[in-house]
């Protein structure tokens, strides 16, 4: 219970008619704490404090959060271990994921360390989502017929250990339109409320690239383009290009 002190030199006589009256009493001789009217800031002579009860204030502490950005940072290059002709032109070959750099292609933004990296910091937990596609395999005019690229994803540090771990996708040929591939596959789907903060993934050992029996292969280093997009929904539907 908070007691209304009264200053010193106003007679109880003159305090009991203020309240006969319906006049407010001298807000400096309140003990708080403070309202919207009539606080500290404008109350010069302050809250009293006295045998009858402690003089009480109250005070703000207060900071802000400010959102930051969902952003798609790194992703990886896939190359596979060399093949022959005589492989691929007599049955169907396998081929594994090597820790090489690619030699050609005209893709630029993948790394050779199988990184695949995402970041959200917008701070809504609205969650996010990556897609990926690949387009036809080709050496200068020639084509790889049909050829499957089951790509793996090794799970890194994640700042929510509550995000979804990466799925393994098969990615075929796909055909590319004003620039992007036709039906890229959800490979990362952080739901609401997960995917906030840092997340790491690395092209898995077990990733690998089928090759359907083609007796008119050619000689040459064949390169496709891999299409990521992040989008910052969960269920990733066709990115826009």
């Amino acid at each position: 219970m908070h007691v209304l002190k009264l200053l010193g030199g106003i007679s109880s006589t003159v305090a009991i008619a203020a309240v006969v009256l319906g006049m407010s009493p001298v807000a400096a001789s309140a003990a708080g704490p403070g309202t919207a009217t009539s606080n500290l800031t404008n109350v010069s002579t302050g809250y009293v404090a006295d045998s009858t009860g402690n003089a009480e204030a109250t005070s703000n502490a207060e900071f802000t959060v400010m959102p930051g950005t969902l952003t798609l940072n790194q992703v990886p290059n896939v190359v596979l271990e060399n093949t022959s002709v005589k492989s691929i032109a007599s049955g169907n070959a396998d081929l594994t994921v090597t820790d090489t750099a690619p030699t050609a292609g005209t893709a630029y933004d993948g790394n050779n360390n199988g990184t695949l990296n995402v970041t959200d910091y917008r701070g809504n937990s609205a969650g996010w989502s990556v897609t990926v596609g690949m387009g036809p395999f080709t050496s200068g005019s020639s084509t790889v017929s049909d050829a499957t690229l089951t790509l793996d994803q090794t799970t890194g540090a994640l700042d929510n250990t509550a995000t979804a771990v990466p799925t393994s996708v098969k990615l075929s040929q796909s055909t590319v339109s004003n620039d992007w591939i036709s039906n890229p596959q959800l490979l990362w789907d952080a739901a609401a409320g997960t995917g906030q903060g840092d997340n790491t993934a690395t092209t898995a050992a077990t990733s690998n690239l089928q090759i359907t029996k083609q007796a008119n292969i050619a000689a040459g280093t064949y390169d496709a383009t891999l299409y990521w997009a992040l989008q910052n929904a969960p269920a990733a539907t066709t990115p826009a290009s």
